[in-house]
């Protein structure tokens, strides 16, 4: 991997710490950043509940709330309609609690991944009709359901549509009552999260009947869950949420999660984004991808005792089930394509009645990331196949369904991770349609480059240096962490873990300083016999975690570079 790093001028960074009123050291990690101006900069650093967005910009907003406030003085039950991963949940229990905050009488579904397709069907409508449900606001999900929603309307029923998934349609139907971020003109961020747009709606509703948005913002750790589990860029509204979820879940009103948190041992840490998308949630996702899903919605409802820790022992089963899952197929599709000529692979599309529909999008993930290709996999079943897909930059694998849309029972999705269902008797006309969209894109070769913000000896970590680095927290898509550069480091301890041992962790040392270290996907850099008479070019970030119920500061390994390689020359 190659490494880039361009120091800035000395003058330029002490004159934005003076005029930002910040360090030297965090003047320079926001102008890396691109930061010039000081407006910028404050809202950046301190992303503040005023500056959230308007919610009557979306253009449909204002129908939206007179619906939902016209079911709350009828005294007409609402039902939520969600979705089975952790967004779709989150973005639904999310309403309810907001909802029944202000004497909302309302209710909540949530389908079951192994028995119902995804998006609203029929056979729900009808339950929700049977239920006396008078109004359906489906959440995370819902934007390419027009027939059913339709079909509501026969039986009497309304249907709101809120998400944030892209349109199978060139052009909306009017009669489809939604909010979509990315279908709107007027609304200025396009990457809210399900549960960010479910927000929104609160919002609306909250603000026209003159609630006091405190009582909504209680919840703002749900929305946090939901936002960061679907990986959407940390910028705009999605800071404001993660960085006041990640506030409100220190006293979180959700029984459950104070109790998971305990099971995790996380009562007496700050809670980050890791914490949430490595531990809490996985357990809630692993319901929904082995099929238990509205158990997930449940954790968050309820209050007894006895009943959460009974589901959070479902998620720790679920959670391990999942994991096996995912390495059987991980294995057998590695199996598959090594058949192949892998050096000249432009996409793997493969399928097996063995597979779980649940788990197959995480192990497409990482065969992408692995071969550097699209990858579709399929479970089949009753003469179905439900596909998971996840492409790379320059290949918009839903722009490709979408064209082909009429070899497909449904899809859904966002440009580089869609879905759909096909007939099994389609699949071979599929893999070839697909298979040429594919190879006739641009691909872009993506040059796997490390932006260094700043060359930082680990001798010089200190409190100081971690509070300045947490200001421009969150991070992930759109807002990465800032990377360091070290030289001359020592590896004094060393050991690898983790599937296929591609991990490692250990001590480094420079100096009188040495601190504990993590690498992911990095262990086949080091030579186990060799490491300890070799020094190291090191790119990094330190964190803080706790280690036998102390906390410490770890570094996070991103890159490592062999300086001085004695042992190769006297070992030849």
């Amino acid at each position: 991997m190659e490494w880039e790093y361009n120091p800035l001028p000395e003058s330029l960074i002490e004159s934005k710490a003076n005029q930002w009123k910040v360090s030297k050291f965090l003047s320079t990690l926001l102008l890396k950043k691109g930061f010039h101006n000081s407006e910028n900069v404050d809202e950046f650093i301190n992303p503040d509940l005023t500056l959230f967005r308007d919610p009557f910009d979306f253009e449909k907003m204002e129908e939206v709330v007179r619906k939902i406030i016209n079911a709350k003085e009828k005294k007409e039950k609402i039902f939520i309609y969600g979705d089975y991963d952790v967004d779709g949940i989150t973005a639904a229990v999310f309403l309810v609690l907001a909802f029944r905050e202000i004497g909302i009488e309302v209710d909540y579904y949530i389908p079951n991944r192994m028995e119902e397709s995804y998006g609203l069907d029929k056979k729900t409508i009808d339950y929700i009709h049977r239920k006396n449900g008078r109004l359906v606001i489906t959440v995370d999900t819902g934007i390419n359901s027009i027939e059913d929603v339709r079909y509501g309307r026969t039986l009497g029923m309304d249907v709101i549509i809120t998400d944030h998934h892209k349109s199978v349609k060139d052009k909306e139907d009017d009669e489809l009552l939604y909010i979509n971020p990315k279908l709107s003109e007027k609304y200025k961020f396009k990457y809210l999260a399900g549960a960010g747009v479910a927000l929104k709606v609160a919002q609306g509703v909250y603000k026209k009947l003159g609630e006091n948005l405190e009582k909504l913002y209680q919840y703002l750790d749900i929305v946090m869950i939901g936002t960061v589990a679907d990986v959407v860029p940390m910028t705009d509204e999605n800071r404001i949420i993660i960085r006041e979820g990640l506030k409100v879940i220190k006293n979180t009103k959700v029984k459950g999660l104070v109790y998971l948190m305990r099971y995790l041992k996380f009562q007496n840490k700050d809670i980050n984004t890791t914490d949430i998308s490595y531990f809490i949630s996985p357990l809630i996702n692993s319901l929904g991808r082995i099929g238990i899903s509205k158990l997930g919605a449940d954790f968050f409802m309820k209050d007894d005792e006895f009943e959460i820790y009974n589901i959070i022992e479902e998620m720790k089963k679920a959670n391990k089930l999942r994991r096996e899952l995912e390495k059987n197929i991980y294995d057998e599709a590695n199996i598959m394509i090594k058949k192949r000529d892998v050096k000249n692979l432009k996409y793997i599309f493969l399928g097996s009645s063995k597979w779980h529909p649940g788990v197959i999008g995480v192990v497409s993930s990482r065969l992408s990331v692995k071969y550097g290709v699209p990858v579709i996999l399929m479970a089949l079943k009753d003469g179905l196949a439900k596909a998971s897909c996840r492409s790379v930059p320059g290949v918009n694998i839903f722009n490709i369904f979408k064209k082909h849309s009429e070899y497909l029972v449904r899809f859904g999705g966002h440009d580089l991770a869609a879905g759909f269902i096909a007939k099994k008797e389609k699949l071979h006309l599929l893999e070839r349609i697909i298979g040429e969209e594919i190879e006739n894109s641009p691909l872009e070769v993506e040059k796997r480059k490390l932006s260094i913000d700043l060359e930082y000896s680990i001798g010089k970590i200190d409190e100081n240096m971690i509070k300045d680095i947490g200001k421009l927290a969150p991070f992930g898509l759109d807002n990465s962490h800032p990377l360091f550069l070290d030289r001359n480091i020592s590896i004094e301890d060393f050991k690898k873990f983790g599937v296929e041992d591609r991990h490692f962790n250990g001590i480094v040392k420079k100096g009188d300083k040495s601190f504990q270290i993590v690498a992911f996907d990095l262990a086949s850099k080091i030579n186990e016999q060799g490491y300890k008479v070799q020094k190291f070019d090191i790119v990094y970030y330190p964190e803080k975690i706790y280690f036998k119920g102390e906390e410490i500061f770890q570094l996070r390994i991103k890159d490592l570079k062999i300086k001085d390689d004695f042992f190769e020359v006297f070992t030849k």
